[in-house]
This record gives C-alpha cells, sequence and structure tokens, in this order.
C-alpha cells in the first residue's frame, strides 16, 4: 500500500504521475522467467525479457488486461445462448464471460512487445507450451471467467472471409443482402493446444505473490487459483482426491444412496482381502452387504491368452488368484481398491462366465444395479486393454511451469502454467477420455454408476448424479455432470431420442450386443417414467421413436452411412437394426426448438399389436406407392487403397403420385431390387442382407410410402419393402424415412388407408 499512498500524495500535490501514467513510470519493466517443474527440467523455459508494462487505466484492446468484466460478453443467457463458461462448469447465470479471439496472433505480440504485462502473460504461456509457435500461421483464442484460470486456446491455421452476393443470398439463406462468412481454416496434422494460466495456490492458500500481495493481486485480481496435479496418479494426494469426493457424494448427495446402508453385493465378486496366501478370490456372496468398485474398461482384443473366467477354470478362482497372474489394468484396480480401504471389485470377464450364454443372459439385466449399486466405479481412460495400466506418472511435458514476473519496486509475481487436461467445451458432449469414451457397454455403465472416476494419462476427474471435479482445480470449481441427462428423462420423448444418438456414436464388438448394452438404461428409465420398452424405443412414445435415419458420414465417400448387423438382432423399423450412427434430425427441432411452436407435427400413424417376442407390429395410417430408382456411378475419388471410400457413389430418388418432382432418399442401408415376381409390390426394393454384393447398375423398385407426420408444407414419411424373410408378402421391412413429401400429397384420391404388419 505503500506505492498507493505515494502516487495519490503526487496526483494530489498536482505535480507528478497523471492517473493514466503513473503505473508505467513506477514500474518501467517486468523481467520475466518460465520455470519448467524440478522433475524435468528439460521442459524448456525463456530467458528473462524486460517488458514495459502498460498504464492500467488503458485498457489493452487486444487481451483487456484478461478481466472479463473489461472484454466483450460472450453468450446471453436470456436468449438461450450460454457462455462458454455456464457450459463447462456449474455457475450462475449471470457469471461474466468473456471469449476473445485474435484473427492474427500479431496482434498480441506485438501488444506484448510494447508494454502489456498481460498480453506478456499469454504469449510467455504459450512458448512454455509450444515454443516457436510465433513463426507459424496460427489463431488466438482467450476464455475468461472470474476467479478461473485463463484459457488459451492455440490453433494453427488462419480465418478465410468470403462474401456472398446479394443474389446468392437470397437464394440460399432466404435473406435480400449480401453475407460475409468466416471460415476457419486449420492445419489437421497440427493438433490445436490449450494451456490454463492461474494463480498457484500457496502453503497458506492465499497468496502468489512475494512482496505486497495487495498491490500485486491488483493485477490479476480476476483470475483464478489452481492447485498442483500429483505427479504420479499413485501419489497419495491423487487418493485423497478420490475418497474426499466418495465421501462428500454420500454425505451430501446421495446420488445412489446416502452411505449410510451397504449395497448388495453382485453375484460374484474379487475379494481383495481373502484370507488365502494371495489376499485375491473369486467369491459367490449371498445376500451380502459391503462397498466394492466396479470397473469400466475396454477389453482390447481377446485371444487364448486374455484372463478372464470360464467354465475350466472357475473353481481354481474360488479358491485363489495370485496377483502376479493379473493383467497389469487388473492389479492396478486391486491396490486402488485396497488404498481406498474397500476389500470387493466387480469385473465383468472375471465375474461373469465367459463363453456361457446362459450366465451372461442372467447378468446383463443386472448391470444397471451392479453399477448403480457400486461405491464407485472405476473408468479406465488411460487404459485401451486389460495390458494397461492406469497407475502412471503424468506426463511432464505438459507443465506445470512457473511463470516469475519480477516487478520493480512491488516484488515477484508468480504464476503457473499447464495444459489443461481436458479440451474446452468436450465435456457438456460427455468428453473424450480416449477408447473409453468410444465404447457403447461403457456407454451404459457411465450413466449408470452412482460416481465415477476417471483415470485420465492426465488428471483424474470424479463425477456423480450432482456434479463433475477435476483434479488441479481450485476448491468449489465444479463442471455439469453427464450422467444427470439420465435423471431429466420426464414426460418428454426428446432426451431419450439424444442418448439414443450418443450410444449409436459408439462402438460394439459384437452387433448383437447392441440392444443389451442398452437394455440396463431402458430399465431405469421404465422405473422412473412407468414407460414401457420395446426393442429400443419405449411403446408410448413408439410414432415418434420411428423417425430415425443413418448418419452420413463424410468421411466414408461413396459408402452408404450404415450397413447391415450379420443376424437379425431387431425389428427393421427399430435402429438397433443397423450398425452405425442415427439421427432423429426430423424429430427433435420440433421437440426442441423454436420449430415446435411454428411447425409443429400432426402425427397420423398408429401402431398396434406388438410383438414382444419378435418385435412385429402393425401400423395402421395413410399410404401410396411410390418407386425409387438408384443411380450408380463410379467413385473418382477411389483408388483401392482406402477403405473408407467406396467404388461406386449411390443416389436414390423416390417418385410419388401427386408430386411431380423426384426427391432424394438416403435409405438407412444399402438397398437392391427383391426380383420380378407377379404378386402385388413384391418387385419392391428391398435392404441388402449383409454380406451379400448389391447392384452396379442403376435400377428402380416399388415401396409403400407410410405418412408419419405432417407440418404446414412438408411431411415425414416411412418407406416399406418387402421382407425377404416372409415370402408371401405380408410382411413390410423399414429401408428408410424421408422428410422430403409435400403435404398435398396426403390429400389426392390415390391415398390408401389400412393395416401393415412391419418387422
Amino acid at each position: 500500500m505503500k506505492l498507493f499512498r505515494k502516487l495519490k500524495k503526487k496526483k494530489a500535490e498536482g505535480g507528478g504521475l497523471s492517473e493514466t501514467s503513473s503505473l508505467r513510470q513506477a514500474l518501467p519493466s517486468v523481467p520475466t522467467d518460465i520455470a519448467a517443474p524440478k522433475q524435468n527440467q528439460s521442459g524448456g523455459g525463456l530467458a528473462a525479457t524486460p517488458i514495459p508494462v502498460l498504464p492500467t487505466s488503458d485498457v489493452c484492446p487486444v487481451c483487456f488486461h484478461l478481466d472479463p468484466s473489461k472484454a466483450p460478453r460472450h453468450g446471453n443467457p436470456s436468449k438461450s445462448d450460454p457462455s462458454w463458461v455456464m457450459q463447462e462448469y456449474d455457475v450462475p447465470p449471470e457469471t461474466s464471460a468473456a471469449k476473445i479471439e485474435l484473427a492474427d496472433s500479431e496482434d498480441l505480440i506485438n501488444a506484448a512487445n510494447n508494454g502489456c504485462m498481460h498480453c506478456s502473460i499469454v504469449r510467455s504461456a504459450l512458448n512454455a507450451l509450444h515454443p516457436g509457435w510465433e513463426t507459424e500461421k496460427t489463431i488466438v483464442s482467450i476464455f475468461l471467467a472470474p476467479s478461473l484460470p485463463v484459457v488459451v486456446r492455440l490453433e494453427f491455421g488462419s480465418f478465410v472471409t468470403t462474401t456472398v452476393s446479394r443474389e446468392d443470398a437470397l437464394r440460399t439463406y432466404g435473406v435480400d443482402v449480401p453475407v460475409k462468412l468466416i471460415a476457419t481454416l486449420l492445419d489437421p496434422s497440427k493438433p490445436g493446444i490449450e494451456a490454463e494460466i492461474y494463480r498457484p495456490r500457496g502453503v497458506e492458500g492465499e497468496s502468489s505473490a512475494q512482496g505486497s500481495f495487495y498491490e500485486l493481486s491488483s493485477l490479476i485480481g480476476h483470475m483464478g487459483f489452481a492447485e498442483d496435479i500429483p505427479r504420479h496418479a499413485e501419489d497419495e494426494k491423487s487418493l485423497d482426491f478420490i475418497s474426499q469426493n466418495v465421501e462428500h457424494c454420500f454425505g451430501e448427495h446421495s446420488c445412489g444412496g446416502d452411505g449410510a446402508t451397504l449395497p448388495l453385493l453382485p453375484n460374484r465378486v474379487i475379494w481383495v482381502e481373502a484370507n488365502t496366501p494371495s489376499r485375491i478370490q473369486l467369491v459367490e456372496p449371498n445376500g451380502f452387504h459391503a462397498k466394492y468398485i466396479a470397473l469400466s474398461y475396454c477389453w482390447g482384443p481377446v485371444s487364448p491368452d486374455t484372463y478372464l473366467t470360464d467354465a475350466t477354470n472357475l473353481a481354481a478362482r474360488k479358491v485363489s488368484i495370485n496377483y502376479d497372474d493379473l493383467p497389469p489394468l487388473i492389479q492396478d484396480v486391486v491396490r486402488c481398491a485396497r488404498a481406498l480401504g474397500i476389500a470387493y471389485i466387480w469385473i465383468d470377464r472375471l465375474c461373469i462366465i465367459q463363453g456361457d450364454g446362459g450366465d451372461f443372459t442372467t447378468q446383463a439385466p443386472q448391470m444397471g444395479d451392479i453399477y448403480g449399486n457400486a461405491s464407485l466405479a472405476i473408468a479406465a481412460a488411460s487404459a485401451s486393454s486389460e495390458n494397461d495400466r492406469i497407475l502412471l506418472e503424468r506426463d511432464q511435458k505438459n507443465g506445470p511451469f512457473t511463470l516469475n514476473m519480477k516487478l520493480e519496486g512491488m516484488g515477484t509475481l508468480t504464476l503457473g502454467i499447464r495444459r489443461r487436461t481436458h479440451r474446452l467445451g468436450t465435456e457438456n458432449y460427455g468428453g473424450d477420455y480416449g477408447r473409453v469414451s468410444t465404447r457403447a457397454w461403457i456407454w451404459q455403465e457411465r450413466l449408470l454408476s452412482a460416481r465415477t472416476v476417471f483415470f485420465t494419462p492426465h488428471a483424474l476427474k470424479f463425477e456423480c448424479h450432482r456434479h463433475s471435479i477435476w483434479e488441479g482445480f481450485d476448491r468449489g470449481v465444479v463442471g455439469h455432470s453427464w450422467p444427470t441427462q439420465l435423471d431429466l428423462i420426464s414426460n418428454s420423448n426428446s432426451s431419450w431420442l439424444k442418448l439414443v444418438e450418443e450410444f449409436m456414436k459408439r462402438d460394439i464388438t459384437r452387433p448383437s450386443d447392441r440392444l443389451p448394452a442398452i437394455e440396463a438404461v431402458m430399465r431405469y428409465i421404465a422405473k422412473k417414467t412407468g414407460w414401457s420398452p420395446f426393442w429400443g424405443v419405449f411403446e408410448e412414445h413408439l410414432v415418434e421413436s420411428l423417425g430415425w435415419v443413418s448418419q452420413s458420414k463424410k468421411t466414408i465417400a461413396g459408402k452408404h452411412a450404415a450397413v447391415m448387423n450379420p443376424g437379425h438382432y431387431a425389428p427393421t423399423w427399430s435402429w438397433a437394426s443397423v450398425d452405425g450412427g442415427i439421427s432423429y434430425r426430423h424429430i427433435l427441432p420440433y421437440h426442441d426448438g423454436p420449430l415446435g411452436h411454428m411447425d409443429p407435427p400432426i402425427y397420423g400413424l398408429e401402431c398396434r399389436n406388438l410383438d414382444q417376442a419378435t418385435g412385429s407390429m402393425i401400423i395402421v395410417g395413410s399410404y401410396v406407392i411410390g418407386g425409387i430408382r438408384c443411380i450408380i456411378e463410379p467413385n473418382q475419388d477411389y483408388d483401392g487403397t482406402d477403405d473408407r471410400i467406396g467404388k461406386y457413389r449411390y443416389n436414390y430418388q423416390v417418385r410419388v403420385s401427386g408430386q411431380h418432382a423426384d426427391f432424394s432418399f438416403e435409405p438407412d442401408v444399402a438397398l437392391m431390387p427383391s426380383g420380378g415376381s407377379e404378386q402385388p409390390y413384391t418387385a419392391s426394393a428391398v435392404r441388402i442382407p449383409h454380406g451379400q454384393t448389391g447392384p452396379v447398375e442403376e435400377w428402380t423398385g416399388n415401396c409403400l410410402v407410410v405418412l408419419v407426420a405432417k407440418h404446414n408444407v412438408k411431411s415425414l414419411a416411412v418407406l416399406l419393402g418387402a421382407s425377404l424373410r416372409s415370402p408371401g408378402g405380408n410382411l413390410w421391412e423399414r429401408l428408410g424415412i424421408t422428410g422430403g413429401i409435400a403435404v398435398s400429397v396426403w390429400s389426392e384420391e390415390h391415398v390408401k388407408k389400412g393395416p401393415i404388419r412391419v418387422g
């Protein structure tokens, strides 16, 4: 405070420093030094460089002094346009947030050279994580929010601006003015970098400055604190992080129970404190209650050497299991359980008898209870198979680095710099934690688990049904909980449709497991809502659930988006009948967005006689006869070296009576003509059976076009073709769905009505 009083006195006397120049003269330069972690001195540092300081009253137009209250506000809660911080963290809607995008990173460099201390901080952070970035073409984005670390994103590329003429804008976007489009061109060979700049917690958890803390804190008072991430995942602090969050959840949240009543153990568990020389044993408790851990992980390739329980070794596992025989991943889980004081663990390949279809059939429906009742689920995000460990040393090249800025007459300002453990903007969509984020079974396990700790390569993440929190973040800095979307499902089916979209993005080894891998989630929802599960959808919302479409992937140019399963694992009207991503883009905008008020769907289809055993049903509604034409051309991009690119390109067009123009149609899977029978409609378009080669020349076939819902101008219809599984012609199969039919078609005299059996 002495410096503040001195400056104030001179100003009052009218002779010395003005308000706009006082700090520049008082602090003529800022020598900086970046130190790598003590354990990794090779991480790189920067030589101390004197940097003049801009006056505090002259807010830097480049970085806005890293102060969210001075930078342009990002997001607008009143317009359902949440800021980046609201999407990332659990904060009040009024929290001020800013996002600064620098189209030219030279602006940041020049501002730092011209004396902006805060631009120098950003520049130094990027130099620590990517030396030499200043010589490359880059885009810098800065994310600001009060009491949170500053996030700096560095991307390799540039902005490209294109102006669309008035005529093209009117034709394409419906606006009668020229449109300026700004595209971001990024170098795919150079992934972006995200840095965090923060005030490190001191010994007392308060100051990050040597000297007068109050004087220095005014320069970075809006910047949040953060904590050190332990160097090793088995560090005592990491284990404390797990224990504290689990106990807090038990005491404050009651996710999956309040902790007062111990959970019922599954049918089989691994006892890691057994009364055997190895202390490990497979046991079959009967009505025994105790804490246990459930493991969520990727199996990896299965071979004769894969460690699992089957009929040949079940008896021996019940006697004893040798720790040294366990794969590295399971060894680490045993060590975690013992360190946390939990005596039992559940691992599917050890606790379900493999190769015994009967045991799997019994255990699969219990997955909801097994993961939901577990005291903790461990998600092995840093492992791609059982042969990878999760108790690993963290990557030192990502920091933390210490930035020391020596301010003359005030002391040293100390900041921390590190690469973010997870990319900004991914958490709200479930996060990206390696292979565990790509597997369908793990999707279900995560939703159902009351509490999960993710062992990622960089840090631990704890997640329950109330919030999530990462290692290294300050006290009280919590994020949203991805599993809460399961609890938000009530009377609206749209939440379930979104979950299905997410589920179908996940990979699964056996397509026959697609429905079993979601069964426990459906049971959970059914118990909560009273709905009745029916082959991947709910009976109470069956009609709108028909509105899925195969999700196209640009990376497989020339190929169909989804393929037929090797077996008939689900009726064709269900999304589970195909292998590949799906989308409810014809349905969701009318349920969650403004289109629902402007152009609400009017459903015109009934579903009757639901057969739970086969999934077949009778649909009653309006339909017309349609014709499908498939134009097949050689794919010019195909050279035989990339399996993602097909040899041919397929263009499906549909025509119906009453609509003069053909419209494009994306089928669920590849189609072909059924053949030339004289029976009505049997010369139909059909799904190509699994493994069968499709046609290579143009073809045509008939179909039924059945009305699902009407809008103001267009309508949604499902296309059906004859079933090859029912030669008698009394069963139809779904070919796809389209939203391109004019609503006027359904007022024509050629429209028919009647029951149609679909399976």
